[in-house]
């Protein structure tokens, strides 16, 4: 990588968030913060004006981002945004390529996942889940120091698993059911314990908003957890709150350039 800055962003269901990683040490500063607009227009108009205002104060290298859905990296289109609609199918290649600098792209969760196992929580394992609470859930799957894409991109969608009477995990578990509800601990708990039990990981870190802003108790998490993993050995597996706080993903996508592929 040497020793050179570049540019992460995450487009999140709330928000859009931006940070500088520096190459040399990996060490991260804060770089913007802006709500996420309702039309495309807007959304666009935002993105826009922040890396023109970054980019004229300050040498990029790279601009990694990550999306919220189902990502065609090599073509830069994200292709499906449950939580974002109004960006289904968005070209993010074409419209990043008039700042003439180089960008990668990748999900969010996916994000969040490279950053948590490369600088933090996940640092010293080598089979991790990653489980994403926000406006949606997303989640991500490492598996022996590899992330997982699956056939078409979509590994990970663990929020559309079906949990409770035709009911998905997101809409059960995410930021509407926990407005409504208050808690959403051992919703999160029993979506635990089906990633445990199908994937057998060593950890499974929890990230988003949902989980950095507080309202998600742990102990109730592991509780319902335990309960629920089918394998004796796989009860202890631990489940934590990522280190990186809301600035995971965007790290993480800016991390696309890390040498250390995983």
């Amino acid at each position: 990588m040497g020793n050179k800055f570049y540019l992460g962003i995450d487009v999140g269901g709330t928000k859009i968030r931006g940070v500088f990683l520096s190459a040399a040490k990996n060490d991260y500063v804060f770089a913007f913060e802006s709500r996420t607009p309702r039309t495309k227009k807007k959304f666009l108009k935002i993105l826009t004006k922040q890396i023109q205002k970054i980019i004229q104060e300050k040498k990029i290298a790279g601009i990694g981002v990550g999306l919220p859905g189902i990502v065609d990296m090599k073509r830069g289109i994200l292709v499906k945004a449950p939580n974002l609609k109004f960006l289904n199918g968005w070209q993010a290649k074409k419209f990043f390529s008039k700042f003439r600098i180089k960008t990668k792209f990748d999900n969010d969760s996916r994000c969040f996942l490279r950053a948590e196992a490369l600088i933090g929580a996940g640092k010293k394992y080598k089979e991790i889940v990653a489980l994403t609470i926000g406006t949606g859930v997303g989640g991500a799957v490492i598996i022996n120091n590899k992330i997982i894409y699956g056939s078409h991109n979509s590994a990970g969608e663990f929020g559309h698993m079906i949990l409770n009477d035709g009911k998905s995990f997101e809409e059960l578990g995410a930021k509407k059911a926990f407005l409504k509800t208050g808690n959403t601990s051992k919703i999160i708990g029993l979506g635990s314990a089906n990633l445990i039990n199908a994937l057998d990981p060593q950890i499974v870190i929890l990230g988003g908003g949902g989980i950095v802003r507080g309202g998600v108790k742990f102990e109730t998490v592991r509780k319902i957890a335990k309960r629920y993993i089918v394998s004796p050995l796989a009860k202890k597996t631990l489940i934590l709150k990522g280190k990186l706080g809301e600035n995971a993903q965007a790290v993480g996508a800016a991390l696309l350039f890390q040498h250390k592929k995983i």
